[in-house]
């Protein structure tokens, strides 16, 4: 019975974690004016194609390859700074290198980061940023 009711608990509390550290894109538009960081961490081909969140941070993830790039880890945390307890938001094209990264940050230490899980384009249950018709604006220098 004991093993049940932890199993059970364990499930629970690993569910709510996950759900804890989602922000659907109209949420996260929203904080934006509330100063929530979003770090995009598409590929500039993806950047000139869709084109980019207004003030948004952009960390490629992957290169060329599709492997992470070294400096990956080290551009976000220069990014996030010092302050564990800062607001960010990542999103990437439909939610999965956009996981990854949060689950990455809160190993880091960092506590308030979300993911936007229908990313850029939808996952398939979900609209995603562009169909919601959300601020986009062209990637010009960053994409060059």
């Amino acid at each position: 019975m004991k093993k049940t009711i932890l199993i059970s608990f364990s499930i629970f509390f690993i569910s709510f974690s996950s759900i804890a550290n989602e922000l659907s894109a109209i949420d996260a538009a929203k904080e934006m004016s509330n100063n929530l960081i979003i770090i995009d961490v598409r590929n500039k081909e993806e950047w000139k194609e869709t084109g980019i969140i207004p003030n948004s941070l952009l960390i490629q993830m992957l290169s060329a390859g599709r492997t992470i790039r070294k400096e990956y880890i080290s551009e976000l945390l220069i990014a996030l700074g010092e302050d564990k307890d800062i607001k960010a938001a990542i999103i990437c094209h439909s939610g999965g290198r956009s996981s990854a990264t949060v689950e990455l940050l809160k190993n880091e230490g960092f506590n308030n980061i979300f993911n936007i899980s229908e990313g850029m384009v939808g996952n398939g249950s979900t609209t995603g940023w562009i169909n919601r018709n959300l601020p986009l604006i062209a990637c010009n220098k960053e994409c060059k």
